[in-house]
């Protein structure tokens, strides 16, 4: 039997583990990546990659625990290898504060991150202003550390990556079985899907190792996350913005 031919649009973290999964999970068969832009000029290169997750309309609550679980539970298992640090993959133990109480002050996700609890009155002295926290161990991952990474074993699993812009996926339906699109933003304009628009963000990345905890503000607009290699100051929701340079 021939080997499946198989195409993944797309090179951010989505496309390549996607890849990535495919060729470690189905045999006989081929994984070819496309994509006309690579690490570290993906979006995925400048994404915060803190695991806290969004909650989703339309959405059921179950469904969204359960791919949370399983990412924190795959991203969980590469922390405790050998491979953490090459992937830059951490733990990190820290705060989100709430200037007023949230509907829902124990979320859908409180029992899959570590160690999650309300925050004392004392804790709570260290932020004025704020009357409500939340303090939980979760899994920070350096993205453009974990591209690399991934890259590496594609290319030990022997899959091919090529770069070139795709204008339409039918361009590669007579070389490929199966096309797999993982282009992200990019399925904008390469599937004519108006409803796909930014939702940008600005970070910077700065030296400051003395920063041991994440503090993240409730709506999720402004935070300071540590990681292995700097350290993250941002903000973000800065909804239909195209624009990419700080500001």
């Amino acid at each position: 039997m021939a080997k499946q031919k198989i195409a993944v649009v797309g090179a951010g973290l989505i496309g390549l583990s996607t890849a990535v999964y495919i060729s470690e999970s189905i045999s006989k068969c081929s994984v070819t990546v496309i994509s006309d832009k690579f690490t570290p000029n993906t979006t995925s290169d400048v994404a915060a990659g803190m695991l806290i997750p969004h909650t989703y309309q339309g959405i059921p609550i179950h469904q969204q625990k359960q791919w949370f679980r399983e990412t924190f539970d795959y991203l969980f298992e590469i922390n405790n290898s050998s491979e953490a640090s090459d992937a830059g993959i951490n733990l990190v133990s820290g705060w989100q504060i709430f200037k007023t109480i949230p509907d829902e002050v124990l979320p859908f996700w409180s029992d899959v991150v570590l160690g999650f609890r309300s925050m004392t009155e004392e804790e709570l002295k260290k932020f004025p202003q704020h009357r409500f926290g939340q303090a939980f161990t979760t899994l920070k991952c350096d993205c453009p550390s974990y591209l690399l990474w991934l890259e590496k074993r594609l290319k030990e699993n022997g899959c091919q990556v090529y770069a070139r812009r795709i204008e339409d996926l039918w361009e590669l339906h007579s070389k490929y079985d199966i096309v797999v699109n993982c282009s992200g933003i990019g399925s904008r304009e390469l599937m004519g899907d108006l409803e796909i628009h930014p939702v940008r963000g600005q970070v910077l990345k700065v030296d400051a190792p003395w920063v041991n905890h994440f503090i993240r503000d409730g709506d999720g607009l402004t935070y300071i996350y540590p990681g292995i290699h700097n350290c993250l100051q941002g903000q973000f929701n800065q909804d239909g913005l195209w624009s990419t340079p700080n500001n």
